[in-house]
């Protein structure tokens, strides 16, 4: 099932506020994830790290600027009529 936009309602403000600390908390733990991948020895762990922290800031910052989780999300929505 398919819905635009327009059938969906936005996510509302205190969950907009949890997934911009969310945001700014993945801002860091990529920074983290930098400086571990410079200064430790190699491990498959960082692959790891990297790509949730990367999925963090990228749903959490979407929620955060548009109002709409991801594309691929949008089933977490509810209708703007409330059905």
């Amino acid at each position: 099932m398919s819905s635009s936009r327009e059938q969906l309602a936005k996510v509302r403000a205190p969950f907009r506020v949890l997934a911009g600390f969310i945001f700014v908390l993945s801002l860091f733990a990529i920074l983290a994830t930098v400086t571990f991948a410079f200064t430790e020895p190699y491990d498959h762990i960082i692959w790891l790290l990297g790509i949730v922290t990367f999925g963090m800031s990228y749903i959490s910052g979407h929620v955060v600027f548009t109002g709409y989780a991801p594309k691929f999300l949008l089933f977490t929505h509810g209708a703007k009529d409330g059905l």
